[in-house]
């Protein structure tokens, strides 16, 4: 499936279907979402195509980049891209510089940006980028001019500008970036047996349901260190809940049982194959059984020792990422998830987690429950969300917290 086919699959979703009035608008709103992680609302607040949009189909400003992106989209199913569209940017840029008199001729959504863009370019001095991204190539003319375009908002000494063109090659790459960047990154073969899995569809997404021996689980990549669970609201708990100890006690005494005593394992990924009885997978995050999966790793001597032992997987074979949010939600319910733990993976909590670890290198913001300090910090720089939360409270109310 190339990135065409790709993106006309998903822009089909009711997401697109019910909040945009056509594929150009659920084309830019594929984008703000896939390769910027936005969720439905800030792509939907970011999307100013339509009547009066002066050449400009969204507005988005990262204040982690620093940058005001203003993106021209053009969705084709092939061929090439002549410089039209380039001429579009050239005429959004001439506008750009005059803030007023575009606020006052473009539709609401745009004016409605402006004053974020005022704001962004003359008070914070954030760049400017335009991008074009379309789902076709530049012919060798639009190519030259491009790069005189470039050249001349580059020259300008008012606001640092540049324009990026993502064409068909340079928009896959970005999009497989983005599944990487996303939460789990790990490509990994399960070796199924004869008559114990099943490859169905169900509602137009694959799904694969296999049995897998326990001692497979333990050679899975990403347990120890987490990084199987990065799309799950939490890591792995204390050892000592009672769920946890009751797995471990599962594992030991009575192997054979486990199957039927565990609920399995739900994991999604970017995409499935299966070849002679290996299931290759791409993409894998596991969802729900973090606990599992730790416990099993926990007690991995006991595990490779017997061979009576099998758990159930789910794999799904899920691109969207809120779709993948919304099943991590809802298939916890082992250990309860908390209104905190749905925070966790939020945007604007990994930008802080980021920003605080920038600025103490030897520091580490734990937002997850469960997450252990990381070897070589410094305790000192050590804190924890729910712990942050509290000190901010107090300190806006001015009243001391029993912590």
């Amino acid at each position: 499936m190339n990135i065409y086919e790709r993106i006309k699959h998903d822009i089909q979703q009711d997401y697109y279907m019910q909040n945009y009035a056509n594929e150009g608008q659920r084309f830019i709103a594929w984008y703000l979402r896939n390769i910027y992680g936005l969720d439905t609302t800030e792509a939907k607040n970011c999307v100013t195509d339509g009547a009066n949009d002066k050449q400009i189909d969204a507005v988005y400003i990262s204040d982690k980049d620093e940058t005001v992106y203003i993106i021209q989209g053009k969705f084709l199913q092939k061929g090439k891209t002549d410089a039209k569209p380039l001429f579009e940017i050239y005429s959004a840029w001439l506008q750009v510089k005059d803030l007023q008199h575009l606020q006052e001729n473009s539709n609401n959504k745009l004016s409605g940006k402006i004053n974020e863009i005022s704001s962004a370019i003359n008070d914070d001095n954030y760049d400017v980028c335009f991008e074009l991204v379309t789902t076709s190539e530049l012919t060798k003319s639009a190519q030259k001019e491009a790069e005189h375009y470039r050249q001349e908002l580059s020259n300008n000494e008012d606001i640092n500008a540049n324009l990026v063109v993502l064409d068909e090659s340079v928009l896959e790459k970005r999009y497989n970036e983005s599944i990487n960047l996303a939460g789990a990154g790990i490509d990994y073969e399960f070796h199924l047996e004869t008559g114990r899995y099943m490859d169905i569809n169900i509602n137009g997404t694959r799904a694969v349901i296999a049995v897998i021996p326990l001692k497979e689980c333990v050679n899975i990549p990403g347990i120890n260190d987490g990084s199987l669970f990065r799309k799950n609201v939490r890591q792995a708990l204390n050892k000592t809940t009672k769920v946890n100890k009751d797995i471990v006690q599962s594992l030991k005494k009575s192997p054979g049982e486990f199957f039927f005593m565990h609920n399995g394992i739900t994991a999604i990924c970017s995409s499935l194959r299966i070849d002679s009885n290996i299931l290759s997978v791409e993409g894998l995050s596991v969802v729900n059984g973090c606990q599992s999966l730790t416990a099993i790793y926990g007690s991995s001597e006991s595990v490779k020792a017997g061979d009576e032992g099998y758990i159930i997987f789910r794999f799904y074979e899920i691109a969207d990422v809120s779709r993948g949010d919304i099943i991590s939600t809802s298939t916890n319910s082992q250990n309860a998830v908390k209104p905190r733990d749905l925070r966790s993976n939020d945007k604007y909590i990994l930008e802080l987690k980021k920003a605080y670890e920038q600025c103490y290198p030897d520091g580490q913001f734990i937002t997850k429950r469960g997450e252990k300090t990381e070897n070589g910090k410094n305790p000192q720089y050590v804190i924890e969300l729910s712990l942050l939360a509290k000190l901010l409270m107090s300190w806006h109310i001015q009243k001391p917290s029993d912590i």
